[in-house]
């Protein structure tokens, strides 16, 4: 019963957005290590049709939730819960753009989902972050093993200028997993190269059920979106419970 939750979550993109048209970001397969960060074999060309994602495509296949360095805020309560996981950079202006549709999705849907922003900068760096106030969770993710060097605040990428063509972007770097700026352990298992990039995980196999740029038009995580999900979520449970 639980799985059926899952197919009806997979099938809610293609119900509730444009056509449903997906790209797979790299041409061969990526080269990972034992903890599962893959730094070789990704392809940064984005798909010329369909959505765009600006990192690895997870969508339908299950991930471990974060083990995160250290929480920020208060540590969340996970289990049943949707999990709507912000991977963000503090220099970011896309990720600005967004952080007031993550404030509300934690604000209007709490009691069900948990959003958690995460990225591998410094506690300095976040606590320095002078942008719109992000009122959900916040965690540094855990470094890269074998990766103890420090990119320079000089070498990170430059803030896009606030034009319309820009807005409609993350902002985007290049490189392998193991060398952009502020990429922790679970960020680069995803290979990141655009922010803010958003995952959601549905509460029983963890699920990946949408993922990209929150703001890429015509593609939009909408909070319409996410309570429909949310509903699907509901109906569930209750009719797992009716037959108890």
């Amino acid at each position: 019963m639980s799985r059926i939750l899952t197919i009806l979550l997979v099938a809610l993109p293609c119900a509730v957005s444009t056509p449903c048209s997906f790209a797979a970001e790299q041409t061969e397969t990526p080269k990972c290590d034992s903890t599962g960060v893959c730094t070789e074999g990704t392809n940064l060309t984005v798909a010329t049709v369909g959505k765009h994602i600006w990192a690895n495509t997870r969508l339908y296949t299950d991930v471990p939730l974060p083990e995160v360095q250290k929480w920020l805020t208060d540590k969340p309560e996970l289990k049943g819960k949707f999990l709507v996981i912000e991977f963000w950079r503090t220099w970011c202006g896309a990720c600005k753009r967004m952080t007031p549709l993550m404030n509300t999705l934690q604000k209007k849907y709490g009691s069900e989902l948990v959003v958690i922003g995460i990225t591998g900068e410094t506690e300095e760096a976040v606590k320095a972050y002078a942008g719109p106030k992000k009122d959900y969770f916040l965690a540094l993710d855990q470094p890269q093993s074998g990766n103890g060097k420090t990119i320079a605040p000089e070498l990170q990428p430059a803030v896009k200028e606030d034009s319309a063509a820009a807005s409609a972007l993350p902002d985007q770097t290049t490189g392998t997993a193991t060398d952009r700026p502020g990429q922790g352990r679970y960020e680069a298992s995803f290979g990141v190269w655009g922010w803010p990039h958003v995952i959601i995980l549905e509460p029983i196999y963890r699920t990946v059920v949408w993922e990209g740029f929150t703001g890429l038009k015509g593609y939009e995580l909408t909070e319409a979106k996410v309570a429909k999900m949310l509903a699907i979520g509901r109906a569930m449970k209750e009719e797992a419970a009716k037959k108890k």
